[in-house]
């Protein structure tokens, strides 16, 4: 079965499906990787930037939204963990996890990262970046699909990420395992 991982930017989204998949051998497919790929291939370096000021980017959801979409109808029954802002939406079959942080927190992770296609030089500036981010793509779900990534009801299991990561997985995986037998 599918587990879906979404949350706010820098909520450990990526590193929590990686040890899941690490500890419990599930397929791992990140959508954020496919966007960071296109938007370097698209000359930007800022993720942000990118989804602003390029007309293409709707374009580019629907391709990678399509390609998690057919994950979903075809592949329902594989241990896969999909990272992904709206992977919940078209695998709605899947077991949907929301990771939640508080923007101080999330800002000082992104500070901390040096992701490339993020570059800030301050807390405030990150913490900025990342509620940009967040309200540009919800605005952008919101208008292509009409749906709400804020809106929890959207998900089996709503977590703080303000815990270890073994004890994140260990309380989504148990939910998880909670979830199947139903």
């Amino acid at each position: 079965m599918i587990i879906t991982i979404t949350g706010k930017p820098c909520s450990g989204k990526g590193s929590i499906s990686k040890y899941l998949c690490d500890k419990y051998n599930f397929e791992y497919i990140c959508t954020g990787d496919m966007f960071r790929e296109l938007s370097k291939k698209y000359g930007y370096q800022n993720i942000l930037h990118f989804q602003k000021a390029h007309d293409k980017i709707k374009e580019i959801d629907k391709i990678i939204d399509n390609k998690i979409e057919q994950i979903g109808k075809t592949r329902i029954d594989e241990d896969i963990i999909i990272d992904s802002r709206l992977a919940w939406h078209f695998i709605p079959n899947s077991f949907k996890v929301f990771v939640d942080i508080d923007w101080d927190t999330a800002a000082d992770r992104l500070l901390k990262s040096n992701r490339e296609t993020e570059n800030v030089q301050s807390l405030s500036s990150a913490k900025q970046t990342l509620i940009d981010r967040w309200d540009t793509e919800n605005n952008r779900y919101q208008e292509l699909y009409n749906t709400d990534n804020t809106n929890m009801k959207n998900y089996d299991l709503v977590i703080n990420s303000d815990q270890t990561i073994e004890n994140l997985c260990e309380k989504i995986y148990k939910e998880y395992k909670k979830f199947i037998k139903k």
